[in-house]
């Protein structure tokens, strides 16, 4: 019951702040403005038709990257927030234990990152549907990819997508915890995600790093989309590995972290 109230009480605390629904409105905005610019734009070849998947897969692409920034803001906040207001030390006051505070803020910034990619999907699949039409990939006449097909690969994509951002969540809360100004904090999350996710395709062994595998699963929509061969493997062995041993490994240092910080002082 205690973690549940101290859920409750993040809910609380950040959807009674103004900033977090313009954040939302960027989002969604941004990426109906590109999903409406391509579904519009003229086609010079029967090769380059948009196909309802292509639409759907760069509309939820756009989304998840500006979604993944505004975890970054919102996880980077979860700490650095209470301490440059003080109510750090209040939290501890009460009878609970350090771990439960962290793992409730955990919890429940990975429910909002569960919910932004489900928002950007929801909106992705509304606006194919009212543009292109939800149906299957036919390129000359032939059909490639079975309207069921694309069914199913969306579903996939936007579960391990799911699964793929919670190590994502961890990293922000975890940044939080070294400053004590929540604007120093958001900007070296925002810093540090832009090269993190430079960087994640250019490490000898970016395989097992959870950011190079992010964006994978629209990625290969968009395949399919385009009429290429395309295949999950990777994503359900490195991806969903590293990402599950990045969220318990950040978990573990966040709880650590938090139980060896003397708030006191």
């Amino acid at each position: 019951m205690m973690l549940l109230e101290l859920v409750r009480q993040e809910a609380v605390k950040l959807f009674s702040q103004r900033f977090v629904y313009v954040l939302l409105t960027l989002v969604l905005l941004s990426q109906t403005g590109r999903m409406i610019g391509l579904a519009l734009t003229p086609t010079e070849t029967a090769l380059d038709v948009l196909t309802p998947p292509q639409l759907w897969a760069e509309g939820a692409s756009l989304g998840l990257r500006f979604a993944s920034y505004v975890v970054l803001i919102l996880g980077a906040m979860g700490f650095s927030q209470e301490f440059a207001l003080g109510t750090v030390k209040t939290m501890l006051v009460l009878p609970l234990q350090r771990w439960q505070w962290a793992l409730a803020k955990q919890l429940f910034l990975c429910a909002i990152g569960a919910g932004l990619v489900l928002l950007v999907v929801l909106l992705s699949t509304v606006l194919t549907a009212v543009t292109t039409g939800m149906g299957g990939v036919v390129r000359e006449g032939l059909e490639l990819y079975a309207p069921g097909a694309v069914w199913g690969a969306m579903a996939v994509a936007t579960m391990l997508t799911i699964v793929l951002v919670l190590p994502l969540c961890a990293m922000a809360l975890l940044i939080g915890l070294y400053f004590t100004a929540s604007g120093a904090a958001v900007g070296v999350a925002i810093v540090l995600g832009i090269v993190l996710e430079i960087a994640a395709n250019l490490l000898p062994w970016h395989q097992a790093f959870f950011l190079s595998h992010l964006y994978a699963p629209f990625g290969l929509v968009l395949r399919m989309g385009r009429g290429m061969p395309f295949q999950w493997e990777t994503l359900l062995t490195w991806g969903i590995g590293s990402s599950l041993v990045s969220l318990a490994i950040l978990c573990g240092w966040i709880i650590i972290k938090l139980q060896r910080m003397d708030v006191t002082a």
